[in-house]
């Protein structure tokens, strides 16, 4: 009997022991470290090809960027594909692009390579970091659409936690309820690079200052378990300790990698990509580094394999479209939350889906006023509520620009912008330009509406320039400095994406006076009235690979109006880029005309140059008569670089008679265009051929081109 009871105790022991192996909660713990975080991606592959149920999931920073996509049932191969499709440079630039600026925006041409809030007493203000992050944040909107109706994280397929810093106390804040899209956004504010995020009031830094590699975590959760992935840099040699970005990476890793060693020692499996030659910032590396990942996984696979595994859960589907009962916005202060939801343009009882609530909110975002705006949304009971967090742009910049071409040299420019200060929906820009050019610009904007309207305008203006006399071998004969003067005030309509319509009466003082070789000073006063139209859909200004632009004007100098001459001026300029896949193919047309014979003396038409006519000089050719068209492919081989061949041809004439009859003069050139796309500035070099096949040269830094053209005569 003692003998049965014995084996029976044994027998009972077995299996006990056996419930509890089969019990046991296996805990994911994934580390921040940049574009090395991508190799998670990699071990989860791994995870899943051996059908390894985790029950846990703990991440910091990007840690917790793909750790949240999987723990809302996302599999390794999915979460793959998103990564790979996302380009994190394109994420993280805030900048709008061209073509959805509001119309009324692109009245000019942008003045500014870099901009700095003005704060109280006009001071300029270094910003809390290089971005803002409103593109990143709205991108996870997007990611984690599918639980937006839970209250806990625990309540997603695998229970999650994100971990980020407080700012303001120092501590660590782990994050197990609320907006799953809010809590991985604050765990990922990298320090200097993306903007700290405000949750409840309280503002976030990466978890990665605090904890970088939260075991603890898990284990509270209820982890017997722990599998570690470990990605974070290690310590830098005194070698690569050289540049103001090494030291201050070396610093922030001296705190990481203490926290870092004392988790480690509670892995049960800790898995370490060997990422020495990975940089966090290498995202344009990542099918290699998830190689490198799966690599790594896979040398721990016998211990993984090990681990018990059962069927992965998924979120419940939710309605493709959802109404709000309710739509709150959060953050503003000068902007009323209707003038808000105006602008976002969504409206309760209203079906929308995910991509129409991103795109409404982004629409907002192109009108310039937020420097973040995105969506939150709360479910309460059967309802839906959206909640608009933003926070306003500072109205007082100052915008600082420099550029340099074969024609103006180096110019350096600084434009106060002020919106909304002296009065409301307005914009005044007070420009300086020195060196190369030499201007003083002030433009004044009121506007009657958001979308659609009316607006006027108080334009005022001094600048001086050189112009040069060619020879037929296109050698300088002579140079004439042109000082010029002058007020514009308009009136017009504007719609939204459309079109700017502008009435506008002008006095404009010019006057030529000798530089080098004897020259005659002369002046003239133009005054008269006028009518300009704008249209523009390009993406890029410098280099548009879609859409179109057209500009025209017709203006009157009229002697009973003070002016020296009467004279009629009709100018048009039109561009149309049609996008071919990875090529874009390009048709320019210029026309200008006038007909009063001292105008055309004292005022032609300028051509020649990178953006004008490859083959001639910058403004080396001038005309009172003038059509030119140009026809060019444009390439993008790589992204931001462009390389793009062009045919041009000019013709010009005495009178505009001349140009229709066929009596005009015709030259023709050719040439090719490269560019890069530049953070802060384009860069561009170009090779011009005559029809002598003679070669000329140009190069182009930033924007040299007029920023306020709209705005002049």
């Amino acid at each position: 009997m003692k003998v049965i009871s014995g084996k029976l105790l044994i027998v009972v022991m077995i299996i006990l022991f056996g419930l509890q192996i089969a019990q046991a909660k296996v805990g994911l713990v994934l580390s921040g470290g940049g574009a090395r975080g991508i190799a998670h991606v990699g071990v989860l592959k791994v995870i899943d090809e051996l059908d390894i149920h985790i029950d846990y999931i703990a991440g910091t920073s990007i840690g917790a960027v793909v750790g949240a996509l999987y723990a809302m049932g996302y599999s390794a191969d999915q979460i793959e594909e998103l990564l790979l499709n996302n380009y994190f440079e394109e994420i993280l630039d805030d900048s709008v692009s061209r073509e959805n600026l509001y119309i009324g925006e692109k009245r000019w041409l942008p003045f500014a390579n870099i901009s700095f809030d003005l704060e109280q007493g006009y001071r300029p203000t270094l910003p809390s970091s290089f971005f803002s992050g409103n593109r990143l944040t709205n991108k996870l909107y997007e990611y984690y659409f599918p639980g937006y109706y839970l209250e806990s994280f625990d309540q997603l397929p695998i229970p999650f936690r994100a971990v980020a810093t407080n700012i303001v106390t120092g501590e660590k804040k782990v994050f197990d309820s609320g907006s799953l899209q809010q809590a991985v956004r604050a765990s990922m504010s990298v320090p200097s690079i993306i903007a700290p995020f405000e949750v409840e009031g309280e503002l976030f830094i990466d978890g990665g200052v605090r904890n970088n590699f939260p075991t603890e975590v898990v284990q509270q959760m209820g982890a017997d378990t722990i599998i570690g992935v470990k990605v974070n840099t290690g310590l830098h040699g005194r070698d690569k300790l050289n540049t103001l970005l090494q030291i201050y990476d070396q610093t922030v890793n001296i705190t990481i990698n203490d926290n870092v060693k004392k988790s480690e020692k509670k892995c049960d499996i800790l898995i370490s990509p060997k990422l020495d030659n990975i940089k966090t910032s290498d995202f344009t590396r990542k099918e290699e580094i998830i190689k490198l990942g799966e690599t790594a996984a896979k040398e721990q696979i016998s211990l993984l394999a090990e681990l018990a595994t059962k069927d992965k859960s998924t979120l419940k589907k939710i309605p493709e479209k959802i109404s709000f009962s309710k739509i709150r916005v959060q953050g503003n202060k000068n902007i009323s939350a209707t003038k808000v939801r105006e602008f976002v343009g969504l409206r309760t009882g209203v079906l929308y889906n995910k991509k129409q609530i991103s795109n409404a909110i982004e629409k907002a975002y192109n009108s310039l006023l937020f420097k973040t705006i995105y969506p939150v949304i709360y479910r309460d009971g059967k309802q839906h509520i959206l909640l608009i967090h933003l926070q306003e742009n500072n109205d007082k910049k100052l915008g600082v620009a420099l550029s340099y071409s074969d024609h103006n040299h180096l110019v350096v420019g600084a434009t106060l912008e002020l919106n909304n200060v002296l009065q409301r929906n307005s914009k005044l820009l007070f420009n300086l330009k020195q060196a190369g050019k030499k201007e003083i610009n002030l433009d004044y904007v009121k506007n009657y509406g958001k979308f659609y309207g009316a607006y006027y305008r108080i334009f005022g203006f001094l600048r001086e320039y050189e112009t040069y006399s060619y020879n037929e071998d296109h050698q300088v004969e002579k140079s004439v400095l042109t000082g010029q003067g002058g007020t514009t005030l308009g009136l017009g309509l504007f719609a939204q994406n459309a079109i700017i319509l502008e009435f506008y009466t002008y006095a404009l003082k010019s006057r030529h006076y000798q530089h080098i070789a004897e020259f005659e000073n002369q002046e003239l006063l133009h005054s008269g009235i006028g009518l300009k139209a704008y249209h523009e859909s390009l993406d890029d200004i410098v280099f548009p690979t879609r859409g179109g632009s057209i500009f025209g004007k017709v203006s009157m100098d009229r002697s009973e109006l003070l002016s020296d001459i009467d004279n009629t001026e009709i100018f048009v300029k039109m561009l149309l880029a049609i996008p071919l896949g990875n090529l874009s193919l390009k048709y320019g047309l210029e026309y200008g005309a006038q007909d009063s014979q001292e105008a055309q003396e004292f005022s032609p038409f300028f051509v020649g140059g990178i953006d004008s006519f490859l083959g001639l000089f910058p403004n080396e050719m001038n005309a009172p008569v003038y059509q030119l068209n140009k026809l060019s492919l444009q390439l993008q081989p790589i992204r931001n670089f462009f390389l793009e061949f062009q045919y041009n041809s000019l013709t010009f004439g005495e009178s505009v008679e001349l140009l229709v009859d066929g009596e005009s003069q015709v030259i023709h050139g050719f040439g090719m265009i490269t560019g890069w796309q530049g953070f802060f500035l384009p860069l561009r070099g170009a090779v011009g051929i005559d029809e002598k096949w003679q070669t000329h040269f140009y190069l182009s830094i930033g924007y040299e081109f007029d920023d306020f053209f709209f705005s002049r005569k």
